[in-house]
């Protein structure tokens, strides 16, 4: 392999990996749009409700990945919630500006998590699925 092949197949290789519901038509929305702005493929999508391979791999359960998102980030280290989502958006353009401004404002980063385990805790019901059991 050269040096030209190794460089291109360490830029290819995706930095973190982001695991979502891909049944959840809430999460789509943004995972989709973000999608589209990975195209440096910075990002290894996993969609649980198809891989539960990677899942177990990740040491997580389903109903611990239907619970909250989690990201593998660059030092692979299980990151969730909102700290999962700066992960993701430190790989991707627009969004990375936005990520430092979370982390260093005072109290903006617990508001968000406050915020996103409401959404994560309703959002089967909002989209008609019901909760699942431990």
């Amino acid at each position: 392999m050269t040096a030209l092949s190794q460089t291109k197949s360490a830029v290819l290789m995706p930095k973190v990996t982001c695991f979502h519901d891909g049944e959840c038509p809430i999460c789509n929305i943004e995972i989709k749009a973000m999608k589209k702005l990975d195209k440096e493929g910075n990002i290894n999508w996993v969609d649980i409700s198809q891989d539960k391979v990677a899942l177990a791999k990740a040491g997580l359960t389903y109903k611990q990945a239907m619970d909250r998102m989690h990201v593998i980030d660059e030092n692979q280290q299980l990151q969730s919630g909102v700290l999962g989502f700066l992960q993701v958006w430190k790989q991707l353009p627009y969004y990375r500006r936005i990520a430092p401004i979370i982390e260093n404002v005072p109290l903006l980063l617990p508001l968000m998590e406050f915020c996103y385990r409401i959404f994560a805790r309703y959002r089967l019901p909002l989209t008609g699925k019901k909760q699942l059991k431990e």
